[in-house]
């Protein structure tokens, strides 16, 4: 809703009154009003009297180029910000910019007035000293050299990999926070990205002797209040490696039906509400599975032990009870505090190969009807999301395994019907759970996707209508999955399917009720894993005190009040999770380039820019193809693709051979050649090994732009860069013409 009032005082272009707004929309005025002030708290409206109007500031992060000019990155799309006139902002920090009337050349542009929110409070770096004095050379670059204080620094070597806390001011300086170790090696790599998205990841003593408090053994009066589901066929199915089951399944058969129980760990009866376990997990907001490493949102006795539902043992859940018609339409839905007792522990490896056809293990064989229903079921209810307009993405997964002797292994995820089964129940619960609180009128924490804004959406328009694919003016579901639908088995499958994710919004945590455009349905939140998502947790609480009857005014309106905030906070850990997690994964890619230095493969082109062409190789490893090592082609942005000369091209989709050449796992940066005989192939790495080969042509430093994809560049791994905004800019190795007088 706000973003359609934003797009009405757009397009009339004049102030408004809330009478005006609540004749047009049909609001009440409560709820109007609450819109226009969150507008106004944005800074996209302003208010004078009783009038409100388009505010001439915008807010959003700001990205900086090395030559002193940046953008704010806006919905609608990047406002230039002309070199001297960004302030003391560094990259990635939320600023309010005042926007100016365009200029000569036509181009709006805008002035930084003031920082709203620093995008780090700390920084990692190598330590240098210079002149007598201590200095932080940023790992992340287009960061300042930082100033030290001495304190903390004594027997530090120059080169030692630190942590600063930062203190801004007209002369910002750091002061020493941790010692990381030497160089980059895993271990360093490791608390390093743990240090720089601000993860936790010991838990501090206090908390830890509240979990060991919890007793292994849940009382008999505990047992007798819950309903007993041990005697079905309940089960679990995760990873090989998976530790914190959480959730757990079971399928009966009724006369003209189906019954599914979905079976969650009840971790609300072991945290309760304001205990350091609750602080804690609030803080932590999320799990973080890094490729070495877990940070568990819950100490181990927790997610490992009691809250896990292990085959064997009497487990406490929150269970959803799904009871389907044959064709599948919900019949009757009933929520229930149980115990279990899991049968047995599948993992997404042995299902697969059960649909494959390859049979159970013995000790499972008992669960070989079940499981084939399940999959018949959820293969059902998955065709019949598609149809009502759910977007699929096929994204290739690739996880990182570290071996006890520091070996990697790089394994794709290929167990599309196993995850797909456990998925489409988790929705399942997840959406009725929703849709059951809603009803009740009961606060929540929803899981979100807002719609594209339309500037979003014709950009999408016009970047698939040069790939042939047509959308209608109008935003539908539907129109994207066709178009997603019809790239599938073509070499654009990818980019297409890129392009479209692009264009969405980010999916986040809001007490509203927003629905989830992404997913194509009304009612939406996460329900089904509370040992890793703070979220999920506050869900239960409120599911389980409608359940009891115990949710008084006074508690319904304390959670009204503090659901924002643990909204906004949940949704900002998870994504300092995620690349926490991708930058982690992108190091590890890069060491094991590193050890297949001159090797050949056979990949895939996935990207073609300006300078190159990005190619992906069989184990979801990517790297860059520069320009100069391809030969005489240039980019052409109509087709997509790498034009060279008697006809050829390279285009996304297509097979290269290449060889890697260079990687740099610090810079998470690998460099790829095409393959040549073996004499030449010698000669063009030795050539092309000379200068940095990743990046924008020549010594043009690379922009640390946030990822975003744009018509201009379409490639996966880091995105282009924009020195070609500035369209006079003469290109590399090209003389500049003179200006006649």
């Amino acid at each position: 809703m706000q973003e359609a009032l934003l797009e009405f005082f757009k397009k009339t272009g004049r102030p408004h009154r809330l009478e005006e707004i609540l004749h047009r929309f049909g609001l009440g005025k409560r709820e109007a009003k609450a819109h226009l002030k969150a507008l106004v708290d944005r800074g996209l409206l302003e208010k004078r009297g009783s009038r409100y109007f388009l505010s001439n500031r915008v807010q959003g992060p700001l990205s900086l180029h090395r030559d002193g000019y940046g953008f704010v990155r806006l919905p609608e799309g990047d406002l230039f910000i002309p070199p001297g006139y960004t302030q003391d902002a560094w990259p990635g920090d939320l600023v309010e910019a005042r926007l100016m009337p365009p200029s000569r050349d036509g181009r709006p542009f805008g002035v930084v007035e003031r920082v709203l929110k620093r995008a780090r409070e700390r920084l990692v770096g190598t330590l240098d000293f210079r002149k007598g004095r201590a200095l932080l050379l940023p790992d992340e670059p287009n960061l300042p050299e930082l100033p030290l204080v001495p304190e903390g620094l004594e027997g530090l070597k120059r080169g030692s990999r630190i942590v600063v806390e930062v203190h801004y001011g007209k002369r910002p300086y750091g002061t020493f926070l941790q010692y990381l170790g030497e160089g980059d090696t895993p271990e360093t790599e490791t608390e390093a990205v743990i240090a720089k998205y601000g993860l936790r990841a010991e838990f501090p003593e206090k908390v830890l002797r509240e979990a060991e408090a919890i007793p292994l053994e849940i009382p008999e009066e505990e047992l007798r209040r819950r309903q007993d589901f041990r005697g079905l066929r309940v089960f679990t199915i995760d990873g090989v490696d998976a530790k914190d089951f959480d959730d757990a399944i079971h399928v009966e058969r009724l006369p003209g039906g189906y019954r599914v129980g979905v079976h969650i760990a009840d971790v609300s009866h072991y945290v309760k509400e304001g205990s350091l376990l609750d602080q804690e997990a609030f803080q932590r907001g999320t799990s973080v599975y890094l490729p070495d490493r877990v940070l568990p949102m819950l100490p181990e006795r927790l997610s490992n032990g009691v809250c896990s539902l292990k085959p064997g043992e009497d487990r406490l859940v929150l269970s959803v009870l799904v009871d389907l018609t044959e064709d599948l339409k919900v019949k009757r839905v009933r929520f229930a505090e149980g115990v279990i007792r899991s049968v047995a522990r599948l993992t997404y490896t042995e299902v697969e190969a059960f649909a494959e056809g390859f049979g159970l293990p013995e000790e499972h064989v008992f669960l070989a009807e079940d499981l084939s229903l399940l999959l018949k079921l959820t293969q059902r209810m998955r065709e019949r999301r598609l149809e009502e307009g759910a977007l699929d993405f096929s994204f290739p997964e690739v996880k990182v395994e570290v071996g006890e002797e520091g070996e990697l292994h790089l394994i794709p995820q290929a167990e599309p019907r196993a995850r797909s089964l456990v998925e489409e129940l988790m929705l399942l619960a997840n959406r009725l759970v929703a849709e059951h609180l809603v009803k009740k009128g009961l606060p929540a924490l929803f899981r979100v996707h807002e719609e594209p804004v339309q500037e979003a959406y014709e950009r999408l328009r016009q970047a698939l209508a040069r790939l042939g694919y047509d959308l209608p003016q109008k935003l539908s579901n539907e129109a994207l999955q066709r178009a997603l639908l019809a790239s599938r088995g073509r070499p654009e499958e990818p980019v297409v399917a890129y392009l479209v994710l692009r264009s969405l919004r980010l999916a986040r945590y809001a007490p509203e009720n927003l629905g989830h455009f992404g997913l194509a349905l009304e009612h939406y939140l996460h329900f089904t894993s509370p040992i890793r998502r703070y979220p999920d947790l506050v869900v239960h609480r409120v599911l389980k005190a409608a359940l009891r009857r115990t949710l008084t005014e006074r508690r319904k309106e304390r959670w009204l009040a503090e659901f924002p905030a643990i909204a906004d906070h949940a949704s900002e850990m998870e994504r300092k999770a995620e690349a926490a997690e991708r930058e982690l994964t992108k190091y590890y890619m890069a060491k094991w380039a590193e050890l297949h230095l001159g090797e050949r493969f056979l990949g895939k082109v996935t990207g073609v820019a300006a300078f190159g062409a990005f190619v992906t190789l069989p184990n979801g490893v990517e790297g860059l193809v520069r320009l100069e090592a391809l030969g005489p082609y240039t980019y052409s942005e109509e087709a997509l693709a790498l034009l060279g000369p008697k006809g050829r091209k390279i285009r996304l989709g297509d097979a290269m051979e290449v060889v890697i050449a260079r990687s740099d796992p610090r810079l998470r940066q690998i460099d790829l050649l095409p393959y040549v005989e073996e004499a030449s192939t010698r000669l063009k790495v030795k050539e092309v090994d000379m200068r940095k080969v990743v990046g924008p042509p020549k010594d043009k430093a690379r922009d640390t732009r946030p990822e975003r994809a744009t018509v201009h560049s379409v490639y996966f791994g880091e995105w282009a860069p924009k020195e070609d905004r500035e369209e006079n800019r003469p290109g590399p190795g090209r003389p500049r013409r003179k200006r006649r007088r």
